[in-house]
């Protein structure tokens, strides 16, 4: 596809989906290191849980026809059985087994009654279990039958996960890989904060912003910092980063001005699959590869940077882990008051969230009309109206898609 092909989102999002045709293979990680990761398989349970009948409570393990029928039973203390104790002895006629919480119930056992129905006298144990209570044994394979499955791929490993994994003994589990990406600031005018600002100078403010965007889709993030708007040194910093990573990402130095060398470095180290489209914010976005690298170049304007980035960078991402590049988590609110727009291009403005009862977002309010390089009501957002090519005259009430910022 040439680049005088692709000028629309759609199209872009089409072109994404056809040039990163396979996803970045799964890796293989411990169990420990799994946390926040998606399964990329089933989990199927390979033993039982609980793995033995169990003591849910403190107390006796006894016979329930050792019981009378009034509830009273009067039995031999002939164990002690506490967590991890493996040996156990067959339970008989008239014998009780005390027990700890989470011990193993003794052959023979069908219930466990609690200490505070116990009173002890010497060897000997007096009991009341009326019929009908609680027998407080947790059953081999009630909370996990063997052979079942119990995570599906695609679940988000939290804490939850992590102690199932443990329980059922896995070491390791193959989970999506995150995309690795690097991240580049280009511009003279850039200092990291903290830093002494001279006249002329700027915080860089996309990279921390990106960051944090790019984490939240899934990607591993390495930091190239702030590169000069000097070709060679910006060519040197892409290419060495291009040899071990899935994605680079540039901010600035887009545009067509004389000091926007962006296109003109990838030309000379790949291919310049498209730029600028009939979008606003993020026109000068554009895409292309450098050794064969994927490269995305945003916009050095913060709401231009971040748009681009929420249609284009997460459909990147999710194409590397394995999901269609369309997928999109976009909800579909009203808006709170009209928006109007010239036809033919996708439109992006900032918008907050009217929340309604048990705090479910109800509608969007479009926030004040904001130049792309506007950085108060980026602080105030907490949602992105995307106005696709055909809409133009939005009303009241009207339904727009809404992403998350």
């Amino acid at each position: 596809m040439s680049d005088r092909e692709v000028r629309s989102l759609d199209d872009a999002l089409a072109f994404i989906a056809s040039y990163i045709e396979a996803a970045i293979p799964p890796m293989r990680v411990s169990v420990s290191a799994a946390y926040d990761h998606l399964l990329a398989e089933d989990i199927v349970a390979s033993v039982s849980l609980p793995r033995f009948d169990n003591a849910a409570m403190d107390g006796f393990a006894i016979r329930t026809d050792d019981v009378r029928p009034d509830g009273a039973a009067c039995l031999k203390i002939s164990q002690t059985i506490t967590a991890g104790q493996e040996a156990l002895s067959t339970l008989r006629a008239g014998e009780a087994a005390r027990i700890t919480t989470g011990a193993p119930v003794p052959p023979g056992a069908d219930r466990v009654v609690v200490q505070e129905a116990a009173r002890l006298d010497g060897d000997q144990v007096h009991l009341r279990a009326p019929a009908g209570g609680k027998l407080h044994i947790r059953k081999k394979g009630e909370d996990v039958a063997q052979g079942t499955v119990v995570m599906v791929a695609g679940t988000r490993i939290g804490p939850g996960q992590i102690a199932l994994l443990s329980s059922l003994g896995l070491r390791s589990v193959l989970v999506v890989a995150r995309p690795k990406v690097a991240l580049l600031s280009t511009g003279d005018e850039l200092v990291d904060n903290p830093g002494l600002l001279e006249p002329g100078k700027i915080f860089d403010t996309n990279r921390p912003m990106l960051i944090r965007m790019l984490q939240a889709a899934g990607a591993a993030v390495t930091d190239l910092g702030i590169a000069r708007d000097d070709p060679e040194l910006i060519l040197e910093r892409l290419v060495a980063a291009a040899a071990d990573h899935d994605l680079l990402i540039s901010t600035g130095g887009a545009s067509a001005g004389f000091a926007d060398h962006l296109t003109r470095i990838i030309v000379r180290r790949g291919y310049l699959e498209f730029w600028k489209l009939d979008m606003r914010p993020g026109k000068p976005v554009g895409f292309g590869d450098i050794d064969d690298c994927p490269i995305l170049l945003l916009p050095g304007n913060p709401l231009a940077a971040a748009a681009s980035f929420a249609l284009l960078g997460r459909a990147i991402i999710a194409r590397l882990g394995g999901k269609g590049s369309n997928e999109r988590h976009a909800w579909h609110l009203p808006v709170t008051s009209g928006i109007a727009k010239p036809p033919g291009r996708t439109q992006v403005l900032l918008g907050r969230l009217r929340q309604g009862l048990l705090g479910r977002a109800t509608a969007v309010e479009p926030l004040p009309d904001q130049g792309s390089a506007r950085l108060r009501y980026l602080a105030v957002a907490d949602v992105m109206i995307v106005l696709h090519s055909e809409q133009t005259e939005i009303l009241e009430g009207d339904v727009v898609e809404v992403l998350p910022f």
